[in-house]
């Protein structure tokens, strides 16, 4: 193999990621045999479980959720479970609990996963990281040096990874449907920006997210909607932002983060250019 140096850039996934500061509280291996309720010394906290083998039933409420190896398991804050060991007695499993550092923290990694209780994400932990995982949890329990560190490492990787897994299904929902369209890719586009509104989503977001060209975006939201794709992201957002001038007393640069502009001062100059008059005066005129 002869030697290559790649320049590297962020991706999407990276930049999301790293906004957030994790606090883990506490990390698990569980080699269980009978049935398990969720402690409440850990309910205010996010708990991420990686099935390394045997197979459970996670009930949540009325609802059942199916687990088996390579599963990953995310539980909200709040979520009060049982699980059932089912099909053999040799289930393993390693639990890692963390919190984030602010409640708008929360909220933006809420959105980015799509998470309200519990979700599974099924066969996204390969053998590799199963591994990787039982050897840094094994660390940890010991506390070898760094294992802090280490453990935080491993949990990025596994969102990493449910982070791709989500955008994998996206794409294949979106491109490969059998009914593909450019409207379609338009809504697609539409509600991923919704939902993420209050981060910086860009043009090489969505095409990464879905898997085309920049060229082909643009192509699309051109012949559906007349707009490019760039002004369409800051059209979605500014109008959530005048409904929030209008329909709260937050101050501007709370509005600007809240919409995902990098600050007050550029907000304040996009608004002016759309609208004609700054935020605060457009509130003034019309509150």
């Amino acid at each position: 193999m002869k030697t290559t140096i790649k320049i590297l850039s962020k991706d999407s996934i990276s930049r999301n990621l790293e906004k957030f500061n994790f606090n883990i509280t506490s990390i698990a291996y569980l080699n269980e045999d009978t049935n398990k309720k969720s402690p409440v010394s850990i309910l205010n906290e996010y708990k991420i479980l990686v099935m390394i083998t045997g197979y459970g039933n996670i009930f949540l409420g009325k609802n059942v959720h199916y687990a088996k190896p390579g599963d990953c398991i995310l539980f909200a804050p709040g979520s009060l479970y049982h699980a059932e060991i089912s099909e053999n007695k040799n289930c393993q499993f390693v639990s890692i609990n963390f919190m984030l550092s602010t409640p708008l923290e929360e909220k933006h990694f809420s959105n980015m996963l799509g998470i309200k209780d519990i979700i599974i994400f099924p066969n996204s932990i390969s053998d590799n990281m199963m591994k990787t995982t039982y050897s840094i949890c094994e660390q940890a329990i010991n506390e070898c040096y760094g294992h802090y560190y280490r453990v935080n490492l491993l949990l990025k990787g596994i969102l990493c990874d449910i982070a791709y897994s989500i955008q994998k299904k996206v794409s294949e929902n979106i491109i490969n449907d059998s009914t593909n369209s450019e409207e379609e890719i338009v809504l697609g586009c539409h509600k991923y920006i919704l939902e993420n509104y209050n981060q910086s989503v860009t043009v090489s977001d969505l095409c990464e997210i879905y898997g085309i060209s920049q060229s082909y975006l643009y192509k699309c939201f051109k012949s559906v909607l007349g707009i490019s794709t760039k002004d369409f992201i800051t059209k979605i957002k500014l109008d959530i932002a005048v409904k929030m001038l209008l329909q709260s007393n937050h101050n501007i640069s709370y509005i600007a983060l809240q919409t995902g502009f990098n600050n007050a001062y550029h907000f304040s100059n996009v608004f002016k250019k759309t609208f004609g008059v700054s935020p605060s005066v457009y509130r003034r005129n019309n509150k």
